[in-house]
């Protein structure tokens, strides 16, 4: 075992983070070590921090949302990254078997058991650092690694995965094509990286469905190419979605604020034969519905999980700097304020939308 050693912030028990020293793990020829530039809390963080994610276990190094730089590579992994020491990277969140019939058929985020960085692997023992809170992190075997630009915005950079979502979401479980009308209900990160991959699409128009406390994501939102905003607080947004869609209602929503309120509402916004992706987690809640709905409107409800391919097109999206997204890392925090930072994403003022921090 190597000498070196990396700090990193360490879950050891429901809302109980702590700094702690760790040697860095010896790199074989499939190996990658990574030099973590910035990672961004994801909404799934948490659900760890407090203890209820379904993946939730202890001790556990967090942070799935990732930039950096090659430290180290082995042979073969250089080879099958196409990466060298210096290159700046952002790796996805999960590690495939590449032989069960998910990974074999694109899916591999359903690969099972599930292997998630800062996610599903704890930090009792060798590699120990399997997360992104931290100044290095170990890639394994199963991983994918994609190179950035280096002109690209670090904020921007680590939303990678995030944009991903968004791309399936759209392109893959919508299969959104030219002119289409898409709803997106939800203004933080997720519906905003939607939003994105909507306008990318050619959908039109892209609508963005927020609260009050949401005007400062709704500005953001239409840097980024929606076409109109909604506060369901104030407006009537039935009519307000059939007055944008020219009466017609929309051909895809997209849920992704995981509400169960929003999760009926969005059932109303969807034209007869169109589309509804379920993005947005509610931690378990039930939700009634009026099935009917989706009977009479002969409805397509698609569950939409994580990225699965889709990362090397965010990723050509982040590189082409098309889209302000470094806009949605709002605040910045360094590794020892970790606690801080996730105490403010917890409680998030009106401005923000992700926090990241700095190792």
């Amino acid at each position: 075992m190597s000498k070196r050693t990396s700090l990193a912030v360490v879950l050891e028990a429901p809302e109980k983070l702590y700094l702690k020293e760790f040697p860095l793990p010896e790199i074989g020829p499939r190996d990658l070590l990574l030099r973590v530039e910035m990672v961004s809390i994801c909404g799934s963080d948490r659900l760890l921090f407090r203890g209820t994610h379904k993946a939730s276990s202890f001790p556990k190094i967090l942070g799935h949302e990732i930039v950096g730089y090659v430290e180290e590579v082995g042979e073969e992994a250089a080879e099958r990254y196409g990466v060298k020491k210096g290159d700046r990277v952002t790796p996805e969140p999960y590690q495939m078997c590449g032989h069960c019939e998910h990974c074999l058929t694109g899916n591999y985020a359903a690969c099972q058991p599930r292997k998630n960085y800062g996610v599903s692997f704890t930090c009792d023992e060798p590699p120990y650092l399997l997360g992104g809170y931290s100044k290095y992190m170990y890639i394994g075997p199963g991983s994918k690694v994609h190179k950035v630009n280096g002109d690209v915005p670090a904020e921007a950079a680590c939303l990678s995965s995030v944009l991903g979502n968004g791309i399936r979401w759209i392109r893959t479980k919508a299969r959104v094509v030219p002119g289409e009308s898409v709803i997106i209900v939800g203004a933080g990160a997720l519906g905003l990286t939607t939003a994105v991959a909507a306008a990318e699409a050619g959908a039109s128009p892209v609508v963005v469905i927020g609260l009050t406390r949401d005007e400062a994501k709704f500005r953001v939102a239409h840097q980024l190419g929606v076409d109109a905003t909604i506060n369901l607080e104030t407006e009537n947004v039935k009519e307000k979605v059939r007055e944008l869609t020219g009466g017609k209602m929309a051909d895809v929503v997209v849920e992704c604020a995981g509400a169960p309120a929003s999760i009926v509402m969005g059932l109303d916004l969807v034209r007869a034969e169109g589309r509804y992706v379920l993005a947005g987690v509610t931690g378990g809640q039930e939700v009634k519905l009026v099935t009917d709905q989706i009977v009479n409107k002969e409805l397509q409800v698609i569950g939409g999980h994580g990225q699965a391919w889709e990362v090397e097109d965010a990723v050509r999206l982040l590189n082409s700097r098309k889209y302000p997204l470094e806009k949605l890392i709002t605040h910045h925090f360094p590794l020892e304020r970790t606690e801080d930072a996730m105490k403010l994403f917890l409680n998030p003022p009106g401005d923000c939308i992700r926090v990241a921090l700095v190792p």
